[in-house]
Formats: structure tokens, C-alpha cells, sequence
């Protein structure tokens, strides 16, 4: 499993399950599902209504202001050597009573996709917990806890380790916590890693295509005969290629999930969600995906612990941009632009942007120039800053174009 990038601690709250929790209050007015919307009809079989609201803690807000942070765990143990894929059970105890004791809401795999594809909206904070591979202790160990704290959850499981012998879950384990709050993804047929992707990848096009075939179409399938409708994947590794990004939607997935941290928006490319991989061994990361907090005005307040960075491996926009890629500008830089002269096929009433901390943005378009563009209207104190473009080519095709830039205050101030 590659790496998840750690960002600063937040200070937990430690402490055991009071006994007797708190209610859990619920949203009463489901929003309907638009069965006749192509994403949405592998969403919910047709003519099914959304679910409410698991445990809703906020007010619902429009789409473009809720912030999801999706959660991934493997194995757990409060004996065994504790390592980056298995935690102490009492630890994962302890977050999910953070959880409940913070202002956050948590949300099922089903309320996920029906908020992303526009069906329904959500409080302004949202938390999904994922669960990786198949462990044995997420039944013996993860899920008590979960179901005394009535908190959905998704598990992605490779079908290779279904056998309920040894370390795995039996599908009788997995249908017991499908009726308490568990749903299911494929997390492949095997597990490959990238060495082996990229050993058949090497073999050319055709052997390629029959080795994404097994791994993410023969492992929806078998999945689906034991639990139902299989819509959702996560890439072993977070590693994932242009081919399989293309074949996804064949497959019968609307969502897939990467080890890459950062808060989901409505803007997220549904194959390609950003995930906090919860290790054992860094607490920091809990913490990090915990963090909600935003810019305001004449402070330095932050979204996250380290606000604006992304990936090192991020590709700089295939256009013109302003502020600069990785440059430096003072808190009153003022101006965010981008331009798509160059962009052929580009659907400009689709064009949209999003600013770390600010979310979804009112840009301006200008369909002749072809930019997009938002006046900041404050000085900004935040130290690093990203812009995330998202649009739309003439035949659908969704883009997104990101890049950071930092924010210095002692740099001399723009006239």
C-alpha cells in the first residue's frame, strides 16, 4: 500500500464508550433519487427513494459546501505488533468516539454517491469509513464498535481472500454486518500490486486488457452473486492507469477510490476519490482527516494542517494559470486565473473552479477569452493555496486541472 502523505497532528480526545451514547438524530426528508439519470440508475435500483441521513449533525447546506473526509482502515488487534496496516482495536475505539463527540456527520457509501451525482445534499462536515481487504478483525473487532456507535461503513474486498479461513472473513461474517450498516466494493480479484500491473501491462494491449478484465470486472461479478449490486472499487496501492479508468464504467463501477488524502467536494473525479489511509503507526493521519477547518478573513486558520498542498506527482495545467505553479505572492495577490485558449472542445458553461478553504468559488467566464477567473475578495493568510478547474469537453468527457501556489504576507504587497 503506497504511502499516504501525514500531515500535522491534531491534538485526540482519548477515552473509552460512556455507557450509555448519546442519540444519534436523523435526517426525516430523504431527498429522491433522479432514476432517470444514467449515473444515478446504478446508484439505487429504479423507483427507490434515497436513504435519510444516518446520524445527522449539522444542517443540510448546499452541494458545493459539504466536505466529506473518507476513511480507510485494514486490520486490527489490541495483542498483535502493531504496524501500518493493523491497529490497535482500542485506538479505532477511541477515533470513532472523537468522531462522535466532534460536529460530523457519518455518512453510508449509498448517501456518498447519491450526494456526488446530485441527488441529495448533506451537513457541511461528512465522514465515510472504508474498510480494505477482508481482515477477519474487522468482523471480530472493528465491527462491535461500529454497530454500538450505529455507524455505516463500506468494505472493499478482493475475492481471493473470501474464504473465512485463517486471517479472512467468511460471506457469512460480511451478509451478519450487511444488516447492521456494512456495504460492499471490490478491492479487485487478487490484489495485484503495481510490479505486477506493470509486469502484464509490459506483455501489450490485449494481455493488458484481459488482466484488468479479471481483476476488476471477474471480481464485480463474483461479488455481486454473494452480496448484491457491486458499484464501488479501490485500487490496491492506489495504483490505477489509463485503461483502467476508461474501462471502469463497463464494469458496472460509478466510483473508485485512491490512497491519496484530502477532503472530497462535489467536483471530485468520481474514479479517481481522494482517501486518508488510517495506519497504526501514524496517528497524525486520523488527525489530519479530522481537521475541518477553513480560511476566514484576517486569520490563519486552516484546511487541514497543511492547507492548499497537493501530490508532488500533480501535473501542472496543460494552460496558462495565475497565480503562477508553486510561485510565491503576497496576501493580497488578488486575482485567480485560469485560461483555455489553448483547450480545444471545451463545453465553457461547464467550467468551474474550487479554492482550498473557500470551496466551491462564484468564478467568472468569459466564453471569448475563454478564461475563468475569481477575485479574491480579502487578503489571504494561509500559507499554501490550490485551485482545482474542472470542465467539460463537447462530448462530455469530464477534465480537472490543479496547482498550488504559497502565500507570503512579508512579501511586499501588490499596489
Amino acid at each position: 500500500m503506497l504511502r499516504c502523505i501525514c500531515l500535522a497532528a491534531l491534538v485526540l480526545c482519548a477515552g473509552k464508550l460512556p455507557g450509555q451514547l448519546e442519540p444519534m438524530r436523523v435526517d426525516p426528508a430523504p431527498v429522491k433519487v433522479d432514476t432517470a439519470t444514467p449515473a444515478l440508475q446504478k446508484i439505487a435500483p429504479a423507483g427507490t427513494a434515497a436513504t435519510p441521513a444516518t446520524q445527522s449533525k449539522g444542517a443540510l447546506v448546499p452541494r458545493d459546501q459539504t466536505r466529506v473526509a473518507v476513511l480507510g482502515y485494514h486490520n486490527f488487534s489490541n495483542t498483535a505488533p502493531v504496524t501500518e496496516m493493523l491497529m490497535r482495536t482500542e485506538e479505532f475505539r477511541q477515533q470513532m468516539e472523537f468522531i462522535r463527540k466532534s460536529d460530523l456527520t457519518v455518512i453510508s457509501m449509498q448517501e456518498f454517491l447519491e450526494w456526488r451525482f446530485g441527488a441529495r445534499k448533506l451537513p457541511a462536515k461528512c465522514v465515510l469509513i472504508t474498510m480494505d481487504d477482508g481482515w477477519r478483525s474487522v468482523y471480530t473487532d472493528a465491527y462491535p464498535i461500529l454497530r454500538a456507535y450505529k455507524y455505516p461503513f463500506h468494505l472493499f474486498l478482493y475475492t481471493e481472500f473470501l474464504s473465512g479461513r485463517g486471517t479472512s472473513m467468511s460471506p457469512a461474517m460480511i451478509k451478519e454486518m450487511m444488516e447492521h450498516g456494512a456495504s460492499i466494493g471490490s478491492h479487485s480479484a487478487s490484489h495485484p500490486y503495481p510490479k505486477t500491473w506493470k509486469s502484464h501491462e509490459a506483455k501489450g494491449p490485449e494481455e493488458y486488457a484481459k488482466f484488468v478484465d479479471k481483476e476488476l470486472g471477474d471480481s464485480q461479478k463474483r461479488l455481486e452473486k454473494l452480496f448484491g449490486g457491486i458499484n464501488t472499487y479501490c485500487y490496491p496501492g492506489g495504483y490505477h492507469t489509463p485503461v483502467m479508468l476508461e474501462r471502469m464504467p463497463g464494469y458496472g463501477y460509478v466510483a473508485a477510490f485512491t490512497v491519496i488524502p484530502g477532503k472530497v467536494t462535489d467536483t471530485e473525479d468520481p474514479f479517481q476519490i481522494h482517501r486518508y489511509m488510517v495506519f497504526g503507526t501514524d496517528p497524525s493521519i486520523f488527525a489530519s482527516a479530522m481537521d475541518f477547518r477553513v480560511a476566514e478573513s484576517g486569520t490563519s486558520m486552516t484546511l487541514g494542517a497543511e492547507p492548499g498542498t497537493l501530490p508532488p506527482t500533480t501535473p501542472a495545467p496543460p494552460f496558462a494559470v495565475l497565480p503562477r505553479p508553486n510561485s510565491t505572492v503576497p496576501a493580497n495577490f488578488g486575482l485567480i486565473e485560469a485560461n483555455l485558449n489553448g483547450v480545444a472542445g471545451v463545453d465553457m458553461s461547464s467550467l468551474k473552479m474550487s479554492v482550498s478553504g473557500f470551496g466551491r468559488v462564484p468564478a467568472k467566464v468569459d466564453p471569448a477569452a475563454k478564461t475563468i477567473s475569481w477575485q479574491v475578495p480579502m487578503r489571504i493568510y494561509m500559507p499554501n493555496i490550490s485551485v482545482h478547474v474542472t470542465w467539460k469537453s463537447s462530448n462530455g468527457t469530464s477534465h480537472k486541472a490543479e496547482w498550488a501556489f504559497k502565500v507570503n504576507p512579508y512579501v511586499a504587497e501588490q499596489q
